[in-house]
């Protein structure tokens, strides 16, 4: 009988990894250089690899796939890098201005260097006003002028030349109907250019956010167009027949038609696919409040889930740029193994924010590199042995590893290569430790109750130190940790969003204003769920609202009952923001007489799609000795200890369920290296997870 398959991609930095599963829900994996002059190369690179594993031939494992994820960074990288389309903005009279006014340049420090504007997506010569205007209630005060939005709509495409056409208009999420007349003048001229409205977008209040979504989702359409389009015709040429599905930044699956009208909603892709696999496996452990800790090539990323809920984020800030968006809560640094490791003019040694990436990588890869960069630093103290990275697939140049942090860093500093190595290995735990602060004490919560889960290739090498820092008990490192975030793509469900602003009044309000749409939501979200071959049964709904007090500018998200409300839930409703509010901000915080000053500025609902998806197989304990597993020692300089030891190393692929080992040690895995300190001992669990536990 044949054997059918499951396929998840995350496209990082460096790397390209891909996962597959069968029915049995046994894991094959793949790595191979991420392309960025065509992203679907490294992918079909990495199908070359696995199917070496499967013994079988690309064409027979596309053929017998029935699901495809795919997580990309293609989004991201637009924006990082501003490499985006030229766009063309359209707006009501009088709002020209509005993204270059922004909400201030002003930022919470003293530097005057860092007080600058945010990033120009749009030249001001390609801002046009239209004449329209619509008030605060819908109704049109202004009626358009159909002939003059032609004519600024010619000469937007045929004297300035932009790529991409953005619309938003005043107060169009009560009334979009001026928008969706240009939105069909737009596509009578010109049939084939990409134009986003901002009622289809983001159809909700605050002007400035609203008109960077819209804009930003056109900026990003042409890499995320010819992208997406590439990959299925190759992935088609070889045999897939099943449509491919992107995973979005909310942290659900989206056809790729979506994805191309609505690009933006890439953003942080793949990083979101760890977050999801780390809670399905923090369910699976009886783990409820977990740390999420991805480090791959560019980027260290981590994120909080609390009682096994994901947290998101509304209205997020994206590159200096305050946006609508919805995203999981991912916050993300600069230290992935790529980052590069420099001394400033101050004569202070920092890591990134700037990354070596595929092309060149880290000097050691040999591939060109002139900068040190993390996995340098590992490599020069001796934590990763040269000759099985990636299993042996890519031999590291240890003593280039040496010379660049010798010439960049130890002579700059007047120090030996070691301990200037060394004290790199420092300070990258370090920029991490703030990182998960900023998810953790800064956002109320104490991360010695949490457990850190820890994945991407080189978060393993760093993780206990981390752990150590923070105080944190037990640290988890997950079967697969290197390809953890595209494993967790084949754990996640299709998901939709819609959300209308209400801006309603809890006290005063009536209720059933809030029923009439919230029911509309949930019929639109179900509609296009179901066009994606859901049935009824298979789609649940979230239901959400953000709560402010009075005239306050910033809001908080707060669960709602999927139920018919009555006017008893008020009293329930009011109750949780303002617990939610004390939680945040201290008890006692909330304003005074609250529960009558409480507004409700937006209605979401967010509907999921449940697929089906592989399970994690469980095999059977081996023991406590861990000797088997040995291949001997090797000289390591600890970076903690400041001192070279020799230290006992083992291999992942001889470790058995149940064996414990003490540090200093070091396991090597095919694609990973843990290095386990003083302190701490590791354990492997019956899923073949590492368990490390902090003394």
């Amino acid at each position: 009988m044949l054997n059918y398959y499951s396929i998840g991609v995350d496209i990082g930095g460096t790397f390209t990894d891909l996962v597959v599963a069968d029915e049995t829900g046994q894991v094959f994996s793949a790595k191979a250089f991420t392309t960025p002059h065509d992203y679907s190369e490294g992918i079909t690179n990495a199908l070359d690899t696995v199917v070496e594993q499967l013994g079988l031939s690309v064409r027979d494992l596309l053929s017998r796939t029935r699901v495809f994820v795919n997580g990309t960074t293609i989004v991201t990288n637009a924006l990082a890098e501003l490499k985006g389309v030229k766009v063309g903005l359209l707006t009501t009279l009088g709002f020209k201005d509005t993204l270059r006014i922004a909400r201030s340049a002003r930022t919470n420090d003293f530097n005057l260097q860092s007080q600058v504007p945010p990033p120009e997506l749009v030249s001001r010569d390609h801002v046009v006003e239209i004449h329209e205007r619509i008030n605060y209630a819908g109704e049109v005060v202004v009626p358009l002028d159909v002939e003059h939005a032609t004519r600024q709509i010619r000469n937007l495409v045929e004297v300035q030349n932009v790529e991409a056409l953005a619309v938003c208009l005043l107060w169009s999420f009560r009334n979009s109907n001026h928008e969706r007349v240009i939105k069909n003048i737009i596509h009578e001229l010109y049939p084939t250019m990409f134009v986003t409205i901002s009622s289809d977008i983001y159809p909700v209040s605050r002007e400035y956010e609203r008109m960077v979504t819209t804009v930003l989702n056109s900026y990003s359409s042409r890499g995320a167009e010819s992208y997406l389009v590439n990959l299925e015709q190759r992935l088609r040429d070889r045999g897939l027949t099943v449509p491919v599905g992107i995973m979005q930044s909310t942290g659900g699956i989206t056809s790729t038609d979506d994805a191309r009208q609505k690009p933006i909603h890439l953003l942080n892709s793949g990083p979101v696919g760890g977050v999801v696999a780390a809670n399905r496996l923090g369910e699976l452990l009886g783990l409820k409040n977990i740390i999420t800790a991805d480090m791959g090539g560019t980027s260290f990323d981590t994120a909080v889930i609390v009682e096994n809920q994901i947290g998101h984020i509304h209205r997020a800030r994206v590159n200096r740029l305050d946006t609508g968006l919805s995203l999981v809560d991912i916050h993300a640094i600069g230290a992935g193994g790529g980052s590069i490791c420099h001394v400033t003019d101050q004569g202070l040694p920092e890591v990134g924010p700037e990354s070596a990436g595929a092309e060149p990588g880290p000097a050691c890869y040999g591939r060109g590199g002139q900068e040190p960069c993390v996995t340098d630093v590992a490599e020069a103290i001796n934590l990763i042995d040269p000759h099985y990275f990636l299993g042996g697939a890519l031999t590291l140049d240890q003593e280039r590893a040496l010379e660049v942090i010798e010439e960049k860093i130890a002579k700059p500093l007047g120090l030996d290569t070691a301990h200037a190595a060394a004290g790199l290995y420092d300070l990258v735990v370090s920029n991490m430790s703030n990182a998960v602060r900023a998810v953790t004490i800064e956002r109320g919560h104490d991360p010695r109750d949490f457990a850190l889960l820890a994945y991407g290739g080189a978060s393993a090498l760093y993780i206990a130190a981390i752990a150590q820092d923070m105080g944190i008990r037990r640290v988890v490192i997950p079967h697969h940790a290197s390809v953890f975030s595209a494993e967790g793509l084949l754990l996640s469900d299709y998901s939709r969003s819609s959300v209308q602003t209400v801006n309603w009044n809890l006290a005063k309000g009536n209720i059933s204003e809030l029923n009439t749409v919230f029911d509309t939501l949930s019929q639109q979200v179900t509609a296009s769920l179901q066009d994606n071959g859901f049935s009824a049964g298979d789609i649940d709904l979230t239901w959400e609202g953000d709560f402010k007090f009075g005239t306050q500018v910033y809001e908080l998200t707060i669960l709602i009952p999927h139920k018919e409300l009555t006017e008893e839930d008020k009293a329930l409703l009011a109750q949780r923001f303002i617990a939610e509010y004390e939680r945040l901000y201290g008890q006692g915080a909330s304003w005074e007489n609250a529960e009558n000053l409480i507004v409700i500025l937006n209605l979401r609902v967010t509907g999921v799609g449940r697929t089906a998806k592989p399970g994690f197989v469980a095999g059977t304990l081996g023991g406590s000795d861990a000797s088997d597993a040995s291949i001997g020692n090797r000289q390591i300089f600890l970076p903690d200890r400041e001192t070279e030891e020799s230290v006992s190393i083992f291999r992942d692929e001889r470790f058995l369920p149940g064996m414990r080992i003490s540090g200093p040690a070091v396991i090597e895995a095919r694609d990973t290296t843990i290095y386990v300190p003083y302190g701490v001992e590791a354990e492997m669990d019956v899923y073949r997870n590492y368990s490390l536990t902090l003394a």
